[in-house]
């Protein structure tokens, strides 16, 4: 959206909306510092209703929903990919130990004690804080956790295989806290509903933030309107600061997150806890001259500089006479472009633990090693006929609850959960699936592996299934079409579920009583005979 658009209700209604978040623009003195990067009289918030209410210098701006907001000019021309700002605050040599000037907010020395290969292996406790709206939005589960920490160690250590794969292995890695601050049991993961919370606003950490000098506090709201923001230590009076940490848009959290594309592989996190880290964007200080590179731009000689962010839409370019870094993660690069951070980077990161995050790594407790799932049965690419049974088996353990093969959850992308256990019989509708084998152990940590199953349709005469999704007084209904089914009544599959047997007319429509946004996959079966039509998904 360009321009501040038409409102269907009332001009004292929008009014009263742009009040209220201008109300939230004007920070209290306790949040003065921790919102300094919050560029003035910027504020982005979510109605009830799911609409987002964002204001500038420029004016007031509504849009339908997080997918028109992240992709309109209001997003671009505030920056609001990453909140990092580098903060003018005052230098606190108490939280600090070593030889700080090595990773300044100024300079880096990347000297070979801090180098990762054949150093020290930092091992950082994560607690997730996840916030959601008195409505229910911003719910992140668990397994979207699980699947955010495989991303984060698989980045930080150049896991071979993954996309991260060909980076520099930092010898960096995080595990998500098995014990809280008062050494009570944890699975790392705690849930707060709370609407000013969840719209990043009021003193949260306050009440939910776990000690900021032994845990990377990972936050998951609407991130002020960023897809996510950390504090960059090393310019001082950030270390031990209760409201510092990692904010993160919760629908950017996972692999895949449902944000979808271009920032749903998970990269969002990486990025923010290399702020957190020390690092700064690639793309600071534009063309800047490799002649001092270590006290200018980003600060780090082996990146090349470049003239702005990279953006979305393609994974290379030129703009300061060499190829610019739009695979390294601190650029605003779509997330597949993403997949390293240099030698150097690692140097500076490594500093910054040693120096300033002292009291922040950890062994991880027992039982928090991974454990592994693999799926024996059926073959990856096997297809089949439409209602042919299909016995799904695999096997999971672990170093420390030894055999997990019975807790294996199974799932289609298509169909929804398929049952628990070593092996499940399963017959899935007409489409490509992708199957997943999931597994946890008792210290929260996970493992996964998917197969893709393709079922073909034969008979029934080809029933084809069209959908069209759209919102009435603000709760969403999807009309369903459909054409060449037998019988007289038909089987209507909502998300891998049942969702009603009806007249085989052609037409049904879903009230499906949820507001805000929403994804939903259909399919149409025949009762009598068996056929059905591929699946179809829409979106508001």
């Amino acid at each position: 959206m360009q321009s501040l658009r038409s409102w269907t209700k009332s001009v004292s209604t929008l009014t009263g909306l742009v009040l209220a978040v201008a109300v939230l623009a004007m920070p209290t003195a306790a949040q003065q510092t921790r919102d300094a990067f919050v560029p003035n009289g910027v504020q982005v918030v979510e109605t009830e209703e799911g609409v987002v209410v964002a204001v500038d210098s420029t004016g007031a701006y509504v849009f339908e929903n997080w997918a028109e907001y992240f992709g309109s000019e209001f997003f671009t021309r505030n920056d609001m990919q990453c909140g990092q700002p580098r903060l003018p605050l005052t230098f606190d040599p108490a939280v600090l130990d070593g030889s700080t000037s090595d990773c300044s907010s100024s300079f880096t020395n990347p000297a070979g004690e801090y180098a990762p290969s054949g150093g020290e292996v930092y091992q950082i406790p994560v607690v997730w804080h996840v916030i959601t709206a008195n409505s229910g939005a911003g719910f992140v589960s668990d397994n979207s956790i699980f699947q955010q920490m495989d991303v984060l160690n698989e980045d930080f250590r150049a896991l071979a295989g993954s996309l991260g794969g060909n980076g520099t292995d930092t010898n960096v890695e995080f595990f998500l806290a098995t014990v809280d601050p008062d050494g009570n049991p944890t699975t790392g993961i705690t849930r707060h509903t709370k609407t000013k919370w969840y719209n990043d606003s009021g003193n949260y950490w306050s009440s939910i933030g776990w000690d900021t000098n032994r845990y990377l506090n990972i936050y998951t709201n609407t991130a002020g309107g960023n897809l996510g923001y950390a504090y960059v230590p090393s310019g001082g009076g950030v270390v031990g600061q209760a409201w510092e940490g990692v904010r993160m848009y919760w629908a950017a959290v996972g692999n895949p997150g449902p944000i979808g594309h271009p920032y749903d592989l998970g990269r969002t996190t990486t990025h923010e806890v290399g702020h957190w880290l020390g690092l700064y964007h690639t793309f600071d200080g534009g063309c800047a001259s490799a002649s001092g590179c270590a006290s200018n731009g980003d600060l780090i000689c082996d990146t090349n500089p470049e003239s702005s962010p990279m953006g979305s839409g393609s994974c290379s370019r030129v703009t300061c006479s060499s190829p610019d870094p739009t695979n390294n993660y601190m650029d605003y690069s779509d997330d597949l472009c993403m997949t390293e951070f240099t030698e150097d980077q690692s140097r500076r990161m490594r500093c910054t633990i040693a120096n300033f995050r002292v009291d922040i790594t950890g062994d991880p407790p027992v039982g928090n090693e991974p454990p592994t799932v693999t799926i024996s049965s059926p073959s990856n690419g096997t297809s089949v006929d439409e209602g042919t049974a299909l016995t799904f088996s695999g096997t999971a353990s672990d170093a420390e609850d030894g055999s997990l093969s019975s807790s294996i959850s199974w799932s289609s992308n298509l169909d929804g959960s398929l049952g628990s256990g070593s092996s499940v019989n399963a017959t899935l509708g007409v489409g490509t699936h992708t199957v997943t084998a999931s597994v946890t152990d008792s210290g929260g940590a996970g493992d996964t592996d998917t197969v893709s199953v393709t079922v073909n349709s034969v008979g029934g005469g080809g029933i084809t299934l069209s959908g069209n999704i759209y919102k009435q007084q603000g709760r969403i209904y999807v009309d369903l079409t459909w054409g060449g089914a037998n019988g007289g009544n038909v089987e209507i599959f909502r998300d891998g579920s049942t969702l009603t047997t009806t007249a085989n007319d052609g037409f049904y429509t879903d009230a499906t009583g949820q507001k805000g946004h929403a994804t939903f996959t259909y399919q149409v079966c025949e009762t009598v005979g068996g056929a059905c039509s591929a699946t179809i998904t829409v979106s508001i």
